[in-house]
């Protein structure tokens, strides 16, 4: 199925009931420019202008209207005559981003199953245009069967840092960080560019901006690191960045097959539709006193499924 797009007109009622929604199935929301909010899970981006047009951007359309879409809304009409909405782009900030830097991405935050990965990735003079030959770019455009190619030429050709949260570990940790997941995920993203920054002498830093308040940035400065942050929406765009994406990516892929292998359970990615049927598979084989090994208990539909099973 072919990326779609479709335009509704929504109040500022309905805007701030479909956020609610949208939190309360653990989408993963980003700042935007000229938007209320800007949530994005499982292939699907939705965002939500402060005009009141919602723009609705992915595949499988259809089932989120199901799911999400306030009754009564009726897509508007578009052509090749009608501009749609356009997300701002990042392109101004892009371009005065540093070439060579250093750049970190995770992976499992928005997945029910599984932990969190951080991984930051130092790019030089030496390796930018050897990247680039070899077809680097955000993992999340990028097949999986190809992560897993890409990801072992990698690590042998650029240096790397990685942070790893089993399921086990990443909800002791996330209660410990205020069960705020962003306050977790500073915390990562700033270990890994520190220990990086150390072995490198790399002084310029590209991470995805996650938090309307710079986390990352007043993390750097809270440690007092010799560290220049350049926090933007979209990150991935940036060489360094995604470098870092595929190797935490393939770093969550192996944990989830090994996780698979060690519980006899196979866990779906994401937090979609298949989550359901494999946590009660789950369940009834191992028992809800397991979950937490598995999952990330805080989230809602864990919760949700956790209940049903109980007595």
């Amino acid at each position: 199925m072919n990326q779609g797009t479709k335009v509704f007109q929504v109040s500022s009622i309905q805007g701030i009931e479909l956020r609610a929604k949208l939190d309360q199935a653990n989408w993963e929301f980003r700042p935007l420019q000229y938007a209320l909010f800007q949530a994005r899970r499982d292939g699907v981006v939705v965002s939500c202008y402060e005009s009141g047009k919602l723009v609705i951007q992915g595949k499988h359309l259809e089932g989120w209207e199901l799911e999400f879409l306030p009754v009564g809304l009726e897509a508007k009409p578009t052509n090749k005559k009608e501009e749609v909405e356009k997300t701002p782009s990042n392109k101004d900030e892009s371009a005065q981003l540093p070439t060579v830097s250093l750049g970190s991405d995770e992976a499992g935050k928005g997945d029910t199953f599984g932990g969190l990965y951080v991984c930051a990735v130092s790019l030089t003079e030496e390796n930018v245009e050897l990247l680039r030959s070899a077809g680097v770019g955000d993992s999340k455009t990028i097949a999986d069967r190809r992560i897993k190619t890409l990801a072992p030429w990698l690590k042998e050709t650029v240096p790397f840092h990685q942070r790893s949260l089993s399921a086990a570990t990443y909800n002791k940790e996330h209660a410990k960080h205020g069960s705020n997941v962003n306050r977790l995920l500073t915390q990562m993203h700033v270990d890994c560019l520190e220990a990086l920054a150390k072995n490198t002498g790399q002084e310029n830093a590209v991470v995805d901006r996650f938090g309307a308040n710079m986390p990352v940035t007043k993390e750097v400065k809270q440690r007092k690191l010799p560290l220049k942050i350049y926090e933007i929406p979209k990150a991935e765009s940036h060489l360094a960045v995604a470098a870092a994406s595929i190797l935490a990516r393939d770093a969550f892929l192996e944990s989830m097959k090994e996780m698979g292998e060690h519980w006899a359970v196979d866990f779906p990615l994401g937090s979609g539709t298949p989550i359901p049927s494999a946590m009660k598979q789950f369940i009834k084989i191992h028992g809800v006193s397991a979950v937490g090994q598995v999952a990330k208990v805080h989230f809602r539909n864990v919760q949700t499924l956790i209940e049903d099973f109980q007595p």
